[in-house]
């Protein structure tokens, strides 16, 4: 045989082996990722997702055009992604459809708010209101006309003679480190506010102590830091989609559970005070902001499912019941302890916690803080009595002149229990 032919014949099986090698791992890749599909699916099934509780909210049985609209946000959250945006690094994407809609305008990317005004609205200047905070300002699962900022526009437009254009800069994940960047940037374009509000909670909590658990950080940023740096991780995160690599999670997310809670508050403990005190250092660089531009601040503390002393509805009972998230829910209770605590000293924002203490209604559709239409609507209306109370609108030369009194700080703040009434199950 010649060399030739032996060369020949010993490729020939080299590149059939590798052939074979590359077939087969494929073909195993395949079986474990359907495998994976299968497992995680049994799991869906018998323990549904947050997001699957929320459409089946008895609040929504009401609206006829819920069914419609809960198609719509499901095909949001599989087919919109985030864009980029400098220094707040993600913003919002645009989306239109029946119920809900991202637009594009001049100032950015945002949530449409559905703006009612009085009759006399058209014949004098009106008072811009600024509005930030994360997914439950932008408004996750509910209709345009059921985001806070739309209900806060109802309320402030329907009693009296002033006129009031909200706008909703309400990005899904946004802490308030972001918020203030995009309050500065705002400003620099041009806007001239006469309000702005700020309405946040969770997302600063779980950023600060959870994860990354860094009290002056945003979320995501193992995932956004691995991508920047180019770092192996970085180039393989798609794999995140994976239903194989999200089983391991799972599992790994399990185990960790079993640590005892009661440690893990102690060591959070720093993190939280850290937390808060980062959260108040952004609200005051929003105050000299106000008063350098001329705007009056208004800052709150979001409700949320995991503190305060609300009769729960059954389904809010069965989407609380989540036994993998219960030590995240104790740390945030902490926060929340802390923010009561802070708001009733400080007075520098509002404690919204214990905001549904006697609403029997379901309000939450998911174990977080998003709410209904009916929990947005009651939030809403303590805002905007909040703000009349606090502000003395007078007519001047240039128009409306909003200017803060001293009842700023009433309302919740100003009945603040300084004990805990972290709901535990």
């Amino acid at each position: 045989m010649s060399l030739s032919r032996i060369r020949f014949l010993f490729l020939r099986r080299w590149f059939a082996f590798v052939g074979f090698v590359v077939i087969s791992s494929i073909v195993a890749m395949a079986l474990l990722e359907f495998g994976a599909f299968l497992v995680l699916s049994t799991d869906h099934w018998i323990r549904p997702d947050n997001r699957d509780f929320a459409e089946s909210s008895p609040a929504y049985a009401e609206y006829s055009w819920a069914p419609e609209y809960w198609k719509e946000e499901k095909a949001r959250w599989k087919l919109q992604h985030s864009s980029y945006e400098p220094f707040v690094i993600w913003g919002a994407a645009p989306w239109h459809s029946k119920y809900i809609n991202t637009d594009a305008t001049p100032q950015g990317i945002w949530r449409r708010t559905i703006n009612t005004g009085n009759a006399g609205c058209e014949k004098q200047n009106s008072v811009e209101v600024l509005m930030f905070g994360g997914s439950t300002l932008y408004g996750t699962g509910v209709p345009d006309e059921a985001t806070l900022p739309s209900f806060l526009s109802r309320e402030l437009n329907s009693a009296g003679h002033e006129c009031f254009v909200v706008s909703n800069f309400g990005v899904e994940g946004y802490v308030t480190n972001q918020e203030i960047i995009l309050l500065i940037e705002q400003l620099k374009a041009g806007r001239r506010p006469g309000i702005v509000i700020f309405y946040d909670g969770v997302n600063d909590s779980f950023a600060g102590t959870i994860s990354p658990g860094i009290p002056n950080a945003h979320v995501s940023l193992a995932n956004i830091k691995a991508r920047v740096e180019g770092s192996v991780a970085g180039r393989i995160d798609f794999l995140r989609d994976s239903n194989t690599l999200q089983l391991v999670m799972t599992g790994v997310n399990w185990l960790r559970r079993v640590r005892p809670a009661e440690t893990r508050i102690e060591e959070i403990r720093p993190k939280v005070s850290a937390t808060l005190d980062n959260y108040e250092t952004n609200l005051s660089i929003a105050k000299i902001l106000g008063e350098a531009y001329g705007f009056r601040l208004f800052c709150f503390w979001q409700p949320a499912l995991v503190y305060g002393h609300k009769p729960l509805h059954p389904f809010e009972m069965k989407i609380a019941d989540n036994a993998a998230t219960k030590s995240s829910f104790r740390i945030l209770a902490e926060v929340y302890q802390k923010a009561e605590e802070q708001s009733a000293s400080s007075g520098s924002f509002v404690f919204l916690g214990d905001i549904f203490d006697t609403v029997k209604e379901p309000l939450y559709i998911d174990k977080w803080m998003h709410l209904d239409p009916d929990g947005n609507e009651v939030v809403a209306r303590s805002i905007a009595k909040c703000l009349k109370n606090g502000l003395d609108v007078q007519s001047g030369p240039t128009g409306i002149q909003p200017r803060l009194t001293p009842t700023m700080a009433t309302s919740s703040a100003a009945t603040m229990k300084v004990f805990p009434r972290a709901r535990m199950r």
